[in-house]
């Protein structure tokens, strides 16, 4: 008599090309259609498994791959099982392919048809086929078999006495479509009378319990932290360099510039908004306002900000940063008569002064919290080569890199003319 492995491997080797038929072929119960570019990446994913089997059953036996079974070896005759499969594959958000087999396998050796189920769910874009752990938090697992034990009942009500098996092995086999989890129960768990169940879990009663609600567009991505970086006294050689970086992790900032510097470089102020940053005043030529009289600080702000206008095509946001902060009542009611607001920053690592990489990144690392404005500028070579891990690093905390005015728009609110935002601190932060 053959040995189990055998039984095993014809099992594998049949369901396995059973669920390649089918798959290959057109689904009609899909939410959509599995990409073609998909199919031949999965056949060759289950060829793979083919070719294992086979190996692993040759080696258990004893044969060569290549070498025919003598027929001295057979002791029964060979059977051919039937295979009785059906299939449905289903394709979401643009992103996540599932599939689905269940049936019956029957042979004469069996007493009874053995029944045959398999799910998976791949995320196209990685690759990677995903777990429940992936799908549903794990902590909210009994809120998931809750409104499958509720979806049973709905189904067949007679089944509650089976609903004290409930476990989370009742949640093996699902798929993703358009509404929701389908899951599938097979006859080998309760209620066995039902033969193969097919429940539905809508994303909506799930909730939070399932994971993958933003990536759906079922619910809006949590809130996650703030922080403006704000460059003043460009633009600069190291403006375009602090602009590379930003685009590469998808971060925004503020760049304070000077007027008489921005004719210099136009182009680069132009590619700062088309990223999504903002560009905004800080005086023509960096005088201390408050040795100005209120004409010659008005003068400063709207020369500064025509020449900002007609480098990047628009207006810039009625806000400025006067320069080396330094304010009083003349500049704060001029800025107000001329409906501006000013910048001020609550994290100021002195990178003007130290000039050195690891104290303007230790200083920023240690004292940025949600919503921090941070004083930076980009005319140093060390704030440049700061950035190239404080971009980065600030990103893999959990901070979002926004501009001035969209944190100030989300704590503050509207920006109010004369004035003065300076971001959150920590208590012993400057």
């Amino acid at each position: 008599m053959r040995n189990k492995y055998f039984w095993l491997a014809v099992l594998g080797l049949s369901i396995i090309t059973g669920i390649i038929s089918c798959i290959a072929s057109d689904s009609t119960g899909g939410s959509d259609s599995v990409p073609a570019a998909i199919l031949p990446e999965i056949n060759n994913d289950y060829q793979d498994y083919l070719d294992d089997a086979w190996d692993r059953y040759t080696e258990e036996n004893g044969y060569d791959e290549y070498m025919p079974v003598e027929r001295e070896y057979i002791e029964e005759p060979i059977y051919q099982g039937e295979l009785d499969l059906q299939t449905d594959n289903f394709f979401v958000a643009g992103r996540y392919v599932g599939f689905l087999a269940w049936g019956y396998f029957s042979h004469p050796s069996v007493a009874a048809p053995m029944a045959i189920i398999d799910s998976s769910v791949l995320d196209s874009y990685t690759g990677e086929a995903l777990t429940l752990a992936q799908i549903l938090d794990a902590e909210m697992t009994n809120k998931a078999l809750t409104l499958l034990a509720d979806a049973l009942l709905a189904y067949a009500p007679e089944a509650e006495s089976f609903l004290y098996l409930i476990g989370e092995n009742w949640l093996e086999h699902f798929v993703m479509d358009a509404e929701g989890l389908l899951v599938m129960l097979s006859p080998d768990i309760a209620p066995w009378n039902l033969g193969f169940v097919s429940l539905h879990i809508s994303y909506e009663d799930l909730d939070d319990a399932f994971l993958l609600g933003v990536e759906l567009g079922l619910r809006e991505p949590p809130r996650r932290p703030m922080v403006a970086l704000t460059f003043d006294d460009g633009p600069s050689v190291y403006t375009d360099f602090i602009l590379d970086l930003l685009e590469e992790h998808g971060g925004r900032a503020t760049f304070c510039v000077l007027g008489y510097r921005i004719s210099s470089r136009p182009d680069v102020l132009r590619r700062a908004v088309e990223l999504g940053s903002e560009v905004i005043g800080h005086s023509w030529d960096h005088p201390n306002f408050t040795n100005l009289n209120a004409y010659a600080i008005a003068s400063q702000i709207t020369r500064t900000t025509s020449a900002i206008e007609e480098a990047i095509g628009q207006a810039p946001p009625p806000i400025f940063r006067a320069p080396f902060g330094i304010t009083n009542s003349r500049v704060i009611n001029t800025s107000r008569d001329l409906g501006y607001s000013l910048l001020h920053w609550s994290v100021d690592p002195q990178d003007w002064y130290s000039r050195d990489t690891d104290e303007i990144y230790e200083s920023i690392m240690n004292r940025t919290i949600d919503g921090a404005i941070v004083l930076l500028h980009d005319i140093h070579t060390a704030t440049a080569e700061a950035m190239e891990r404080v971009i980065p690093r600030l990103i893999e905390e959990g901070f979002q890199l926004v501009t001035a005015s969209e944190l100030i728009e989300y704590f503050y609110g509207e920006l109010e003319p004369g004035e003065v935002y300076q971001g959150l601190r920590l208590p012993w932060g400057s």
